[in-house]
């Protein structure tokens, strides 16, 4: 029988927690890992057991592994490199939100809306659909695991406690104006064509005033947005690699930088 000292226990069990939150993290923010179908406990589980897999080829910072101070400042750290991770993906998808709450406002879906907001409130039902749609593209089209295989290469080149340098503000806010930017590209279209749809209403209240164009809006506006939808449902995997090449090319650029650059 193999002698196992408690030290080398308590070094492996800190390697295993230090990769796991890092997975954990990423779990926790990547939409396509953060829906409500996956329980927090499949979560947690998958981490623990990917922590358990490659923790062995793992040579960490020995000061990291007494269970002192700075070992959980890393375990801090890393789990806030796992939410980062997985938050630019999500700070990518704005694109969807930017297109339904355009295509919602035009259409009436979020008329209350307009009067007052509530929080409490579940998104509108364009927006739950295209995020939803996305979200199964990302899988269909193995974004995915591209997402996974950088987060695992990143323990080759990012030590535990140390924060990405290719992570800064500049970077971040440079995303976050080409997803508003995509969204209101993607929404031209339905801008034009509800534009059109309330210029031929204004022409028809003006030549029958007796028509009652409040109730006939809502009845061919919500059709009018339905049929973009569908319009624009062959080209979303296309959209979509287009969208997360930016928060993809940002992940791989922090957690493995020279590498595919």
């Amino acid at each position: 029988m193999i002698p196992v000292s408690d030290a080398l226990i308590q070094e492996f069990v800190v390697v295993v927690m230090l990769v796991s939150l890092r997975i954990f993290g990423f779990f926790l923010s990547a939409p396509m890992f953060a829906f409500g179908a996956l329980p927090m406990r499949m979560r947690v589980f998958f981490a623990l057991v990917i922590g358990f897999a490659i923790s062995p080829a793992i040579k960490p910072d020995p000061s990291l592994l007494q269970g002192s101070s700075p070992t959980f400042v890393a375990a801090i750290i890393e789990l806030f490199i796992g939410l980062m991770a997985g938050y630019v993906i999500r700070l990518g998808l704005m694109a969807f939100d930017v297109l339904s709450e355009t295509l919602s406002m035009l259409s009436g879906f979020s008329f209350a809306a307009t009067f007052g907001r509530d929080p409490t409130l579940s998104p509108g039902l364009i927006g739950a659909f295209l995020q939803m749609t996305a979200v199964v593209l990302i899988f269909v089209l193995n974004i995915h695991l591209v997402a996974m295989d950088i987060v695992l290469d990143s323990f080759k080149f990012i030590p535990f406690g140390t924060w990405p340098a290719g992570w800064n503000i500049d970077g971040v806010a440079l995303l976050v104006l080409k997803a508003f930017a995509f969204g209101m590209v993607l929404s031209m279209p339905s801008i034009i064509v509800y534009l059109v749809f309330n210029m031929t209403q204004a022409i028809l209240g003006r030549t029958s005033p007796q028509l009652n164009l409040f109730s006939v809006g809502f009845a061919v506006s919500v059709p009018i947005a339905l049929l973009l939808v569908i319009v624009l449902l062959p080209d979303m995997p296309g959209i979509v690699t287009r969208i997360l090449e930016g928060p993809i090319a940002l992940i791989r650029s922090g957690l493995t930088p020279g590498v595919g650059q």
